[in-house]
């Protein structure tokens, strides 16, 4: 056998090799990526009481999956503060951390039947900018993440550096 028939040969075996490695060692299935979104009908939408200490206030959005099948939320609710009228006020910033906690990494949340997600969302009762006084609105209207079913909910919240974190499991708003 000559050097290049002998080279070809380990060539061929390294690559055939290699191959079958590569098939061996592929990733275990992302179990998230097999579950669908929650749609506009997996979820109901609550609060908790609002919260505050040093100039700051919060809540904690809650959704329940309330379908008979599991199924993933990933990223940011929308917030918006509402007028008596039921205008905008302001959009809440999206923010994976604040002052009331938050999320340490954006990430899809799988929520089985009967169980929960939540974000939390927070402001500040003082005008930032000039220490002043700030506009409350009279309600809130927020939509989970991958839905476009929008809630109003009768909370309310300071325009002032509003705030929404991102999804998480359970009820903390927080991980």
């Amino acid at each position: 056998m000559t050097i290049a028939r002998a080279q070809s040969a380990f060539l061929a075996a390294c690559t055939a090799l290699a191959a079958t490695s590569l098939i061996g060692a592929s990733a275990p299935p992302n179990p998230a990526a097999t579950v669908a979104a929650c749609g506009n009908s997996s979820l109901t939408v609550s609060h908790t009481a609002a919260q505050g200490a040093t100039g700051h206030g919060s809540f904690v959005l809650l959704f329940k999956n309330t379908s008979r099948t599991t199924c993933n939320i990933y990223g940011y609710p929308g917030l918006d503060a509402l007028n008596a009228s039921g205008r905008i006020l302001v959009h809440a910033r999206r923010t994976l951390r604040g002052f009331a906690g938050g999320a340490h990494i954006e990430k899809a949340v799988t929520v089985i039947p009967g169980h929960w997600a939540s974000a939390t969302s927070e402001w500040m009762n003082f005008n930032p900018t000039n220490t002043g006084p700030c506009t409350f609105s009279k309600s809130v209207a927020t939509t989970p993440a991958n839905t476009t079913h929008t809630v109003h909910l009768a909370v309310s919240v300071s325009v002032c550096d509003l705030q929404v974190h991102p999804t998480v499991n359970g009820t903390s708003g927080n991980n």
